[in-house]
């Protein structure tokens, strides 16, 4: 279990900063928390065909997210247990929103992102 809260956090931070390089690379700078949580609600939007209902509820969860991130960022990288802490409260409030079904879609493709960029957990 620790394991895959592991891999989960690791692929959400990569998710998160992905979507920092991603967008800083478009626009020339880095978008705002509320752009990157847009990002992220969006992607899962697509991957485990969130409902009208559950979309709002998503976005606020992934907004909370990304400014707790910001904060803890400063000036580097935030200690990995904090990040993992973040990332776990983060994954209990999306349980409460998404069925069964949507929370083990998200955490699979969670974990093919993984094995996409090397971490093989």
């Amino acid at each position: 279990m620790k394991k895959l809260i592991f891999a989960i956090t690791i692929a959400s931070a990569m998710l998160f900063f992905g979507t920092c390089d991603l967008k800083a690379q478009d626009f020339g700078q880095m978008p705002s928390p509320e752009q990157m949580a847009q990002m992220q609600a969006d992607q899962m939007k697509d991957v485990v065909k969130l409902t009208d209902a559950q979309y709002p509820k998503v976005l606020e969860i992934f907004k909370d997210q990304t400014k707790k991130m910001m904060d803890m960022m400063g000036g580097g990288m935030p200690d990995q247990e904090k990040m993992a802490a973040l990332f776990k409260e983060q994954d209990d409030k999306l349980k409460k929103v998404l069925t069964e079904d949507q929370h083990k879609k998200w955490t699979e493709h969670m974990q093919q992102m993984m094995q996409n960029f090397g971490g093989g957990f």
